[in-house]
């Protein structure tokens, strides 16, 4: 209610708490960069820029850590739960001549660095998958049990005090895990190793494996970082990710951000790499099909699975494991957009640019007698069967269509085409 004529105060405007961050997915911008400057100085300006001192070295002997804070995407829903959204890293700053651990780098001994001079300081990018922060930890008094966090040197219930020590081994322990969703350390002379990427699998809730590669290549251009090596030990579907990756596409997965072949172990050079990359996926199906007059083993059976599950005829190991990948890609993906589904119809089409509907029409009716011709004699009739009695009406690729689609088709007398999956066989059968 208004007094003396005077408006009524406004209730004050609630402000979004991420409205300063930065995008994880954009940032840095492509083009921003301290022109000409080396990474020992490039990275400084980075984090006095862009970065919030959390530990300064004056609390750990020789540690220096920072915090920087992204939202992944916009906000959505009720605004109070903004943690999803939200992805924290820590930069830390390991001076190594203040240090009780070795100043040599491991990594840089693998790749064959060991003739750099040793860098006084390296820096240890770090995304943790719970989405905390070094300085949300706590630990437990040692005199009165309550809870403190790391960075407290003194308990504020019974005032005894806490060794910095504890928090510092704690942080070093962080560079030995490999749960992290990135870990990565560069050296002041811009050399550097990716140690961690673990995207969904890896427990990450809301960032992709992509997305955070992404993230560290644009990072690494913006800091003027010179080379850095990975070793490539990934994994998907429970599977070498390295091989799988290299069978489908000819190159490790990390190739698709620059990552060129380095060194392999056993002294396995470039060529021996790539001849066993074609190799393995040159590999013919055909010979594997070969049943003679035993029953079809579990692998045949899988393998004639997926072949009548796809619009065009797998020829070898790649074209079998790019269908099974293009399958789990579709159906991890939620929603399918309009363009995507053009595309898929497309491909569908381009299987039967040779031949025209009257002709799956024609094949498929012939299937259809096959089988009323079989009733007598048996319930149900293999894909394998089927497709064996059909092998000179038609070409594989369009018995492999007419197949997939031959469910639910009406016979003459009004009869529908049943399909089932047997256990016991491995195999589609129709009857």
């Amino acid at each position: 209610m208004a007094v003396g004529g005077e408006r009524p105060l406004k209730r004050p405007r609630r402000k979004r708490v991420t409205a300063d961050l930065h995008d994880f997915r954009t940032f840095p911008a492509a083009g921003e960069s301290d022109s000409g400057q080396p990474f020992r100085e490039s990275v400084k300006i980075f984090l006095n820029r862009q970065a919030r001192v959390m530990y300064p070295p004056s609390v750990l002997q020789s540690l220096t850590a920072w915090q920087m804070v992204f939202q992944v995407g916009d906000p959505v829903g009720d605004l109070s739960d903004l943690s999803p959204l939200v992805v924290p890293m820590d930069v830390v700053e390991e001076d190594v001549t203040r240090s009780s651990r070795s100043v040599y780098c491991t990594q840089c001994r693998v790749v064959g660095w060991s003739g750099h001079p040793v860098c006084r300081k390296r820096y240890h990018f770090i995304i943790r998958a719970d989405g905390c922060s070094v300085s949300g930890y706590q630990k437990a008094c040692t005199r009165c049990g309550n809870l403190l966090y790391l960075s407290e040197s003194r308990c504020k219930w019974c005032d005894s005090a806490t060794p910095m020590e504890d928090f510092e081994e704690w942080v070093y322990a962080q560079f030995e895990d490999h749960t992290h969703l990135l870990h990565g350390v560069v050296h002041s002379n811009g050399y550097g190793h990716l140690l961690t990427v673990n995207g969904r699998e890896g427990g990450s809730k809301v960032l992709t494996g992509s997305d955070i590669m992404d993230f560290w290549d644009r990072l690494c251009k913006r800091l003027a970082v010179r080379s850095i090596t990975v070793m490539d030990m990934s994994r998907k579907y429970e599977m070498e990710y390295r091989l799988l990756h290299a069978i489908t596409k000819g190159h490790s997965w990390y190739a698709n951000w620059g990552y060129e072949f380095g060194c392999g172990s056993y002294a396995l050079t470039l060529d021996a790499y790539q001849k066993a990359v074609h190799t393995l996926s040159t590999v013919p199906l055909a010979p594997l099909l070969l049943q003679g007059r035993g029953l079809r083993t579990r692998l045949q059976a899988v393998i004639a699975f997926y072949q009548s599950l796809s619009d065009s005829e797998l020829l070898n190991i790649k074209d079998l494991f790019s269908f099974l990948l293009r399958l789990i890609h579709e159906s991890s993906t939620p929603t399918l957009t309009k363009a995507t589904e053009n595309d898929l119809k497309s491909g569908a089409s381009k299987v039967l640019c040779a031949c025209t509907q009257n002709d799956v029409e024609r094949v498929q009716q012939a299937m259809i007698k096959v089988l009323l011709a079989a009733s007598h004699k048996t319930n149900w009739v293999t894909r394998y069967a089927l497709k064996g009695a059909m092998c000179k009406t038609a070409s594989p690729e369009l018995l492999n269509y007419c197949l997939k689609h031959l469910g639910g088709k009406f016979a003459a007398s009004g009869m529908v085409v049943q399909t089932r999956w047997n256990h016991d066989s491995y195999d589609v059968e129709f009857r």
